[in-house]
């Protein structure tokens, strides 16, 4: 009986020992390593800190593989000067069904990783992520105008800002426009600052990791859209900022382009709000009047004064009329 009570704990300890580690091993699977997929099929396979170093690598079903049955081949160089493990085509075919671990060499020591080939980031996606914003041509436009009205011969002037689509007129194009601070938005807008201010400075292996990071947040918010059914129809090749907008805020605009042969294309989109309000200018006016005398407290004594005058001028020129009179007889 005592013996039986030891086999079932050291079978309870197995049980748990072999739970502790195999989700080690199960969760480790691509850890410092980024599997790429390339337009031929092959996959190259970018090691962690080893861009710069020759190194060896070998192919296994397991995690344990004995030194000697395992094939080393030499590291070769990518077109951008990185030292990658590349697994042509035809050698995929014949493990992508396995359980598959790739051992590294180095010139000090052996490390072993797990692969799993579904997690393979595409080339061509790389590529969409590192064109984001350029694949549908916009350009900021300033001079929308919202308001142009006469009021009590007053006229009021609004103009604001939008997006502008200078892409393939026969195409249809849709839009999501949305305010920034909003929850996943935020995130993307970070991560697009940081692709076009970080990105070209990171090695192969790092720009791989954001790219990856990158394109998982932008598909999610474009099946979103889809999913929620919120794209609108963009009008005249103009996505205008909504009505309601300040001076100054932050939008996260997903477009998308649909041509005539069905295809459909996406983009990214980042635009600030614009809003200018003009001061009131009143409507200019021409007035006639008919010329008056002016109109002051001092006419009533200009009048009398005058009459005053006129008067004595009558009677000076009687007198004068009367003297010559007298001057002919």
């Amino acid at each position: 009986m005592e013996k039986l009570k030891i086999k079932i704990i050291a079978i309870l300890l197995i049980v748990i020992l072999t739970t502790l580690i195999i989700p080690a091993n199960v969760f480790a699977t691509n850890e410092n390593i980024q599997i790429v997929k390339t337009e031929n099929e092959d996959y190259i396979i970018y090691v962690k800190n080893l861009a710069n170093v020759e190194f060896k690598f070998a192919i296994a079903q397991n995690q344990s593989a004995n030194e000697g049955d395992l094939s080393y081949i030499k590291s070769i160089v990518d077109g951008e000067g990185n030292q990658v493990a590349k697994i042509e085509k035809e050698t995929y075919e014949t493990i992508k069904d396995k359980t598959n671990y790739i051992y590294i060499k180095d010139r000090t020591e052996t490390k072993t990783y797990a692969m799993d080939f579904s997690q393979a980031f595409d080339k061509a996606k790389m590529k969409e992520v590192e064109t984001t914003t350029n694949r549908i041509a916009t350009k900021l436009l300033a001079d929308l105008e919202e308001k142009n009205e006469v009021v009590d011969g007053i006229q009021y002037k609004e103009t604001v800002g939008g997006l502008k689509i200078i892409d393939d007129e026969n195409a249809d194009y849709e839009y999501v426009s949305v305010k920034l601070p909003a929850e996943k938005y935020s995130t993307l807008k970070e991560l697009a600052d940081k692709l076009n201010t970080e990105y070209e400075t990171k090695d192969m292996y790092s720009k791989i990791e954001f790219a990856k990071e990158f394109n998982t947040l932008y598909e999610e918010l474009i099946n979103e859209a889809t999913v929620q059914g919120t794209w609108k129809k963009v009008d005249n090749m103009v996505i205008r900022q909504p009505i309601d907008a300040q001076n100054g805020e932050q939008y996260v605009v997903l477009l998308k382009k649909v041509a005539k042969d069905g295809t459909e294309k996406y983009d990214a989109k980042f635009m600030t709000s614009y809003l200018d309000t003009e001061k009131p200018v009143e409507e200019e006016k021409v007035v006639k009047e008919t010329a008056k005398l002016p109109i002051t407290g001092d006419s009533i004594i200009l009048f009398a004064v005058l009459a005053v005058i006129a008067l004595a001028l009558i009677v000076v020129f009687a007198r004068i009329k009367k003297l010559q009179n007298k001057g002919k007889h």
